[in-house]
């Protein structure tokens, strides 16, 4: 009877509070302790890679980012002889193209910002960047566990730049930014782009964390896709 009676406490309990997701706990309850594969693409300082540092254990870390300057930073960590960092932006094909750095860098994108929020649109420079697909640079046939993808707008030519690491299921969970309203010229709302794009290859939403909202409406959120 008392087991009962705490069981319907605890399942009460997690309805209740579960309007949040617990993204170290999630990652960790796919991989428990083994050495992961993560690929960073759009890695800016680092700071969702300092995240995972802090429970996740580290076979391989890859990571791209165009600004030179965070490179440097990255790399002056000294995260172990593990990680590997390139200079470059992931697209759907192989070029040369204008970057625009802002000076909040996390904003910085291969698109220039529209309006929508002018405080985080100040140029600090633009740049020339090279492009790569992510198949061109994982063509190997080797495994991996978790791919964070964060570009500020080209998060589905991204995808679809490894469309044939995702056809051969060779990456286990994906993290992506999703965006509900357009925040750079010529790059629109990609939540449905996505989730369809994404599914074709047996990658379903399995979570989502860190909504951000503008005007009480969803602007951008990160998701967690799985093989299914």
């Amino acid at each position: 009877m008392f087991l009962k009676y705490y069981q319907k406490i605890d399942d009460a309990l997690s309805y209740l509070f579960s309007s949040v997701s617990n993204e170290k706990k999630l990652i960790q309850n796919i991989f428990k302790t083994k050495n992961i594969v993560y690929v960073d693409v759009g890695t800016n300082e680092g700071n969702f890679l300092d995240f995972l540092s802090s429970f996740c254990n580290f076979k391989k870390i890859i990571c791209f980012e165009p600004i030179k300057e965070l490179t440097d930073k990255i790399d002056s960590k000294k995260y172990s002889n593990k990680i590997l960092i390139h200079n470059i932006a992931l697209s759907n094909n192989n070029s040369i193209k204008n970057f625009y750095q802002y000076d909040i860098s996390s904003q910085s994108s291969l698109y220039q910002q529209n309006n929508l929020f002018k405080s985080l649109k100040k140029l600090k420079k633009k740049i020339r960047v090279k492009t790569v697909k992510f198949d061109d640079k994982f063509n190997d046939h080797r495994n991996i566990d978790f791919c964070k993808i964060d570009v500020q707008g080209e998060e589905l030519n991204v995808l679809k730049g490894m469309k044939k690491n995702l056809t051969n299921k060779k990456i286990t969970l994906i993290k992506i930014e999703i965006s509900f309203i357009e925040r750079y010229r010529g790059s629109k709302s990609n939540f449905l782009s996505i989730i369809n794009y994404l599914s074709k290859f047996g990658y379903y939403l399995i979570s989502i964390s860190k909504i951000k909202y503008l005007k009480n409406e969803i602007l951008l959120m990160d998701a967690y896709f799985q093989i299914k």
